[in-house]
C-alpha cells in the first residue's frame, strides 16, 4: 500500500466505524420502545434522539478537550472545540482531528443513551436531557481521560481495548445510580407499586435490529429480549377477555 493513502484509508474506515456506532442509537430506541407503554413510545424516542443532540454539543465544546486534551493525570485542560493540536493520546492515529472527534462522539453518545433504558417512564424529560449533559461533559470524558487519554490508570498500566470499562461500565453504573434515585414507578399502580400497562407490540422489530446490526457495529451481541414479562402481560387487560378483541357481528333473531 502507498505510504500516501494510508492517512485518506485510515480516515475512511473511522468514519465508518463511526456510522456504524452511531446505528446503535436506532437499537436502543427500538429496544426501549418494545419494553414501553403504547402511550409513552414519543417520548422514549425523543429522549433517544435528543441525548444524542445534547451530548453532541457539550461534548464537542468541551468533553474531548476534558477527555484527551494534554493537562493533568486527572482531566484534560486544552483543546475546547477541538480547536489546536493539545491531544497527544490520539497522536499515533494518522488521522484529521475532526475525524477522531466524531468517532470518539459516537462512544460518548452510546454511554448517555444507556442511562436513558434504565430511567424509562420514571423521569421527565428536561430532567434527562441535563443528566445527559452531564454525562457528556463530566462523567464520561473524566473516566476516559483516565483510562484513554493518558490519565492515572492509563499510567498504572489499565488497558480498555474496546470501551468496556470507558463506555459500558461508566454508562451502566450511571444508569444505575441514575434508577436507585429516581426510585420504581408508581403511576397507575399503588404508591411505590409499578404500573402493570401493555407494552407497545414493538419487541420483534426490536430484537432483530439489534441482532443484527449490534454484533457488526460494536462487536457485542446479547442486547436481550424486549418481550413484556410474564407478570404484566397477564396482568393486560385484555389477556382476561373470553372475547376476541376485534367486534363480533350478532346473530339476527328470526322473524
Amino acid at each position: 500500500m502507498p505510504a500516501e493513502l494510508r492517512p485518506a484509508i485510515d480516515t475512511v474506515w473511522v468514519l465508518v466505524s463511526a456510522s456504524l456506532i452511531f446505528f446503535m442509537q436506532a437499537g436502543f430506541a427500538l429496544i426501549e420502545a418494545g419494553v414501553t407503554s403504547a402511550k409513552n413510545i414519543g417520548n422514549i424516542l425523543m429522549k433517544n434522539l435528543m441525548d444524542f443532540v445534547v451530548v453532541a454539543i457539550v461534548f464537542y465544546a468541551a468533553g474531548f478537550a476534558i477527555m484527551f486534551g494534554d493537562g493533568n493525570p486527572f482531566f484534560g485542560t486544552g483543546g475546547w472545540f477541538g480547536d489546536g493540536n493539545p491531544f497527544g493520546a490520539l497522536a499515533a492515529a494518522q488521522v484529521p482531528i475532526e475525524a477522531k472527534l466524531l468517532f470518539q462522539l459516537m462512544f460518548a453518545a452510546v454511554a448517555a443513551t444507556i442511562v436513558s433504558g434504565a430511567m424509562v417512564e420514571r423521569t421527565r424529560f428536561l430532567p434527562y436531557l441535563l443528566a445527559c449533559a452531564c454525562v457528556g461533559v463530566v462523567i464520561y470524558p473524566v473516566v476516559g481521560h483516565w483510562i484513554w487519554g493518558g490519565g492515572w490508570l492509563a499510567e498504572l498500566g489499565f488497558l480498555d481495548f474496546a470501551g468496556s470499562t470507558v463506555v459500558h461500565t461508566t454508562g451502566g453504573l450511571t444508569a444505575l445510580a441514575g434508577a436507585v434515585m429516581s426510585g420504581r414507578g408508581s403511576a397507575g399502580g399503588g404508591p411505590g407499586r409499578p404500573a402493570a400497562s401493555a407494552t407497545s407490540g414493538c419487541p420483534r422489530p426490536s430484537r432483530s435490529t439489534c441482532s443484527c446490526w449490534a454484533p457488526s457495529s460494536s462487536g457485542w451481541a446479547g442486547t436481550g429480549s424486549t418481550r413484556a414479562p410474564p407478570s404484566a402481560r397477564s396482568r393486560s387487560p385484555r389477556s382476561s377477555r373470553s372475547t376476541p378483541p376485534w367486534p363480533v357481528p350478532r346473530a339476527r333473531s328470526r322473524p
